[in-house]
């Protein structure tokens, strides 16, 4: 059930949390009805390649509420999508790439 809390004039709204699960391109590939049939039944599904995120799946209710939410910063956008663990393994496999992007090791 979402929560609703009032920031002066706005009226801010918590979703509920939802099933993240991170979802190989390949994955996909081979089992699109089962990952489809975890986002119709409330989850959400980050698609990833090479570990790095390239697409989030949810239901596109979710995804129309989404659309009227407030600015928010990259961290927080990350947090509320993919939950707090997912969002802390991509920030890790993010940092660990960065000295080869560039030019290093």
């Amino acid at each position: 059930m979402a929560r609703y809390k009032r920031m002066g004039d706005l009226l801010v709204v918590t979703p509920p949390s939802k099933t993240v699960e991170e979802v190989s391109a390949r994955e996909l590939n081979r089992d699109t009805s089962g990952v489809l049939a975890r986002v119709c039944a409330g989850g959400r599904a980050v698609v990833t390649k090479h570990g790095q995120p390239i697409a989030v799946l949810m239901e596109v209710d979710e995804a129309v509420g989404l659309c009227g939410t407030s600015l928010l910063r990259k961290r927080d956008a990350e947090r509320r999508l993919f939950g707090d663990e997912l969002a802390a393994e991509l920030r890790r496999r993010s940092l660990r790439q960065a000295p080869r992007l560039l030019g290093g090791e």
